[in-house]
């Protein structure tokens, strides 16, 4: 258990949670986020090169329930993080089939604590990546709602080390003509982000394993930081219900009624 003295966390942690019981001071922790079905577990075994490293969800349903973890060590000859240890976290959507927004909310948060939190080690991250299905032809409230909670996890001193990423650009070879349209939308949708120093990058369908690469890439070579979760609950000493995302998830909740 993390020894830090503000631990009110802890009284929101379950004892079916999966947490990183093995971190170590130096790990390069990159979270990957976005709506179910947007890619997040392949888009971890592609890096890994391991096609089911991560169960990927083919069907409708959620696949991934639990906080997911992929470590693997850094070649010798990488050119900014040779011989360090990558722990890729995949996480469920907020759109999960089985579990609420906020069980999600609180499983990613208290994960993310909980690494942070932990004595002499204070692991934070090296950055995140959330990913967009360009197949979708348009923003529902479902989406709206999980980028909100991501910039809110995240929060402005984090948003440094983000990268937003377009997937599934595979699903339009038979549309060539909406990729680009679909692309300027999303785009707009996140100017706000991107205007607080997020980057945008496309995993296209030609060579989905270079553009994953590059993106873990483009985030190893920024400095890590704390998220603005891991902030509120190891120093601020707050509960998951009393974080800034967890009131924007209620007060969302409550326009929806």
């Amino acid at each position: 258990m993390p020894d830090s003295k503000n631990t009110n966390y802890i009284l929101d942690i379950m004892p079916e949670d999966r947490l990183f019981t093995d971190a170590h001071p130096d790990d390069l922790v990159i979270v990957v986020m976005g709506m179910t079905g947007a890619g997040k577990s392949t888009f971890i075994n592609r890096f890994c090169g391991v096609e089911e490293l991560m169960k990927v969800n083919h069907g409708l349903r959620s696949c991934t329930k639990e906080i997911g973890v992929a470590t693997l060590t850094l070649p010798s000859t990488h050119q900014v993080c040779p011989n360090r240890r990558l722990v890729l976290v995949d996480t469920p959507g907020f759109d999960d089939t089985k579990e609420g927004e906020y069980e999600i909310l609180r499983r990613i948060s208290i994960w993310l604590a909980a690494v942070y939190g932990k004595s002499n080690m204070q692991v934070k991250v090296a950055g995140l990546v959330y990913l967009h299905n360009i197949g979708q032809n348009r923003m529902g409230r479902s989406s709206l709602l999980g980028h909100d909670l991501f910039r809110r996890i995240c929060g402005p001193a984090a948003l440094r080390t983000v990268v937003m990423a377009s997937t599934h650009w595979e699903t339009l070879l038979h549309n060539p003509a909406a990729g680009p349209i679909r692309e300027n939308d999303l785009k707009e949708f996140l100017t706000e982000s991107l205007s607080q120093g997020a980057v945008y990058r496309r995993i296209d369908a030609t060579d989905p394993v270079c553009d994953t690469r590059d993106a873990i890439d483009y985030i190893l070579g920024k400095n890590v930081v704390a998220t603005q979760v891991q902030e509120e609950l190891v120093q601020l000493g707050k509960r998951v219900a009393e974080t800034e995302a967890a009131q924007k998830l209620r007060e969302t909740l409550e326009s929806w009624l």
